[in-house]
């Protein structure tokens, strides 16, 4: 679960290192033919790093980056409450569908013996 709580994860294929020093051109030959190996095996990376390629400072980026990780984790938060508050909202449910069945029982059990 903490995995989730920061877009920036050092166990990527791609960490925040490697792609920042490539967006400023400070990384190494061998970085740079790595980064663009793993751009062109997979569209998600080269998207990514074409759409931070956008912005005009390292700055910026790391604003938008904390403001995603915000929200991811206000999100997460909210979902944590919504799934609570279903497994109250489930055990009454099941409370009431043994209630009409016991009732159903019951009404059957008078039925019977009201006709013998």
């Amino acid at each position: 679960m903490e995995d989730l709580n920061n877009i920036w994860n050092a166990d990527d294929e791609l960490n925040e290192e490697q792609l920042m020093n490539y967006i400023n051109g400070k990384s190494t030959k061998e970085d740079a033919h790595a980064v663009e190996k793993k751009m062109a095996d997979s569209s998600f990376v080269d998207d990514g790093v074409e759409g931070l390629q956008q912005f005009s400072s390292a700055e910026k980026i790391n604003v938008f980056a904390q403001q995603i990780n915000e929200d991811l984790h206000s999100r997460l938060a909210d979902k944590k409450i919504k799934n609570k508050r279903g497994v109250n909202t489930l055990s009454w449910e099941i409370i009431a569908v043994i209630a009409v069945i016991l009732l159903c029982i019951l009404g059957y059990v008078i039925i019977q013996m009201l006709h013998k």
